[in-house]
């Protein structure tokens, strides 16, 4: 033990005691009845002093300035104990809400990718048709200058929006049904084919059911009728009043072919559906034409050949309106007015 302590003591001489063996020698020191301490302490201070005077002296003070060196040592090492406590409190207390609020925003973000829908949008150029097909394998054709907007994958339904005319030709599913979405409409088929008009410049929204069965819905999602084969709906825009009626539906879903078809209609559905086709204003100033039926099929033919047609094969004339434009250069449509041929009623007879 002597040498053990003398060791110490040494260590502590040369300033490179550790702290649990001062708290050791602190212990050994403290008790009074260790006299081989103070004596081993008195012998190494005696050999390193040459003079007496500390010899003499009581080692009570020497003793005390010992220990308050090895508390102050204890103590700060509490303090420096403390102090990594109270940061690891700290971070702890910051971290947690910091956590939380990068799951909340990490699950959010991951909540909205799985909710949002990606779209596609294809617009038609004026005077073509476009040939499209759907997530789900239906296929169609959209006519000049319309519009058509579908998810790119369907999921939970099978719904698009359409502005202008589109004929649809729809793969049935009898668990998820489809819907076509117009400014004024909701058709919802399950497997059918049928021609849907919905040009926003125009007072009425049409759809020609060719095969298959037709709920035609409000937007708020009443039934305003159930269509069959060969049936014409024409919803009127303005007066929120509609109408259907019993038609050849291939005259009004030819177009898909670049045909145009005409079978005993009047003049004034014919001028409309001129009018549509050609991207144009024909227009029937003539009380008498409104008797007067129409039966044809044109072929890819510019408005010019069938205008001419119609004035050989019919007593029927016609004259274009001068174009004009407005303040920003922009050109007005086609303006053509059809008039009864007088002179050449008899003929036709």
């Amino acid at each position: 033990m002597k040498e053990s302590l003398q060791y110490m003591i040494q260590k502590y001489s040369e300033g490179t005691l550790s702290l649990k063996e001062q708290i050791e020698l602190a212990e050994l020191l403290a008790d009074k009845k260790n006299s081989l301490t103070e004596q081993i302490l008195l012998d190494d201070w005696k050999f390193k002093l040459e003079t007496d005077v500390i010899f003499n002296q009581n080692l009570k003070p020497l003793l005390d300035k010992i220990h308050r060196r090895i508390h102050l040592n204890e103590v700060n090492k509490i303090m420096q104990i403390n102090w990594i406590q109270t940061f690891q409190r700290i971070a702890a207390i910051l971290f947690l809400p910091l956590l939380l609020s990068f799951m909340v925003f990490y699950y959010s973000q991951t909540e909205k990718q799985i909710n949002s829908v990606s779209y596609a949008e294809i617009q038609c150029p004026l005077g073509v048709r476009t040939k499209f097909q759907l997530p789900d394998g239906s296929t169609g054709f959209l006519n000049s200058g319309s519009k058509l907007k579908f998810p790119i994958q369907f999921s939970n339904e099978r719904s698009v929006e359409l502005t202008g005319e589109a004929f649809f030709d729809v793969v049935c599913n009898e668990v998820i049904p489809f819907h076509v979405n117009t400014q004024y409409l909701d058709i919802k088929v399950l497997g059918t084919t049928f021609n849907v008009i919905a040009n926003q410049d125009e007072e009425t929204e049409e759809i020609v059911l060719q095969t298959g069965k037709v709920d035609v819905l409000s937007k708020s999602g009443k039934q305003l009728a159930v269509m069959t084969p060969d049936e014409h709906f024409i919803l009127n825009t303005e007066k929120c009043t509609f109408t259907k009626k019993t038609v050849v539906a291939s005259q009004y879903t030819s177009w898909k072919e670049g045909k145009l078809v005409f079978r005993n209609e009047d003049m004034q559905q014919v001028a409309h559906r001129l009018s549509r086709w050609y991207n144009a204003e024909v227009l029937v100033d003539d009380r008498l034409l409104d008797a007067y039926s129409f039966h044809a099929t044109f072929i890819d033919e510019p408005l010019d050949e069938v205008l001419k047609l119609i004035s050989i094969t019919t007593p029927i004339t016609f004259k274009e309106e001068r174009r004009t434009s407005d303040k920003d250069g922009i050109y007005q449509k086609r303006k053509v007015i059809l008039r009864i041929n007088k002179l050449k009623i008899n003929q036709f007879k």
